[in-house]
C-alpha cells in the first residue's frame, strides 16, 4: 500500500504542475471567468484545491490540529497570476511530499481521530484519508480541466496513464 500511496502522491505533483503550465496560455479573466463547476472560477477552483491538501498535510504532518487545519484557507487573491499559483504550490507540494516520504506500511493503518469545529466528530486509517485527498485533487483538477475547454483551450492530457507512461 506504500508504494501506491507514493505513486499516486508523485502522480498528484505532475498531474498540477501539467495543470498550472496549461493555465499560462489562459487570460486573467479566463482565469476569473465564472463558470467552473468547482467553485466559480479557475482561480477559485485552484485555490480551493491547494487549500485543501494545504490543510490535510498540515495536520497530517503534525504542524496543525484538525481546527487549525480546517482554517486555513488559500486566498485567490493571493494567487491571480500563474506565476503566485505556482510558487504557491511548490510549498504545498513540498509539505506533501516531505510527509509522504515519511510513510510507513504501519503509519498507513494508524487511526485518526477528528473533532471539526462543527462539532462532527469521527475516525478512520490513513490510508484511507490519503486516498480520499488524492481523489479530490484529480477530481477537482477535472474541474479546472473542464472551465479550460469551456474558456476556447486545449487542457493538459493528465490522464494517470499519461503519467505512468512519462515516468517508466
Amino acid at each position: 500500500m506504500l508504494d501506491l500511496m507514493k505513486t499516486y502522491y508523485a502522480y498528484n505533483s505532475w498531474a498540477t504542475a501539467h495543470l498550472l503550465d496549461s493555465l499560462e496560455k489562459l487570460s486573467p479573466d479566463d482565469l476569473s471567468a465564472s463558470g467552473c463547476s468547482g467553485h466559480g472560477t479557475i482561480r477559485d477552483t485552484l485555490a480551493h484545491l491547494m487549500t485543501t491538501q494545504w490543510g490535510w498535510f498540515s495536520w497530517f504532518d503534525g504542524s496543525l490540529t484538525v481546527s487549525q487545519a480546517y482554517a486555513l484557507k488559500v486566498s485567490p487573491d493571493s494567487i491571480d497570476t500563474i506565476p503566485k499559483a505556482r510558487d504557491r504550490w511548490q510549498s504545498i507540494d513540498k509539505q506533501t511530499t516531505d510527509c509522504v516520504n515519511d510513510l510507513t506500511e504501519a503509519k498507513l493503518l494508524d487511526l485518526w481521530s477528528w473533532t471539526l469545529p462543527t462539532g462532527h466528530s469521527d475516525s478512520l486509517p490513513l490510508w484511507r484519508l490519503l486516498l480520499h485527498l488524492a481523489n479530490h485533487g484529480t477530481h477537482t483538477r477535472a474541474q479546472v480541466i473542464a472551465a479550460i475547454r469551456r474558456a476556447g483551450h486545449e487542457p493538459p492530457n493528465i490522464d494517470f496513464l499519461s503519467y505512468s507512461l512519462s515516468v517508466r
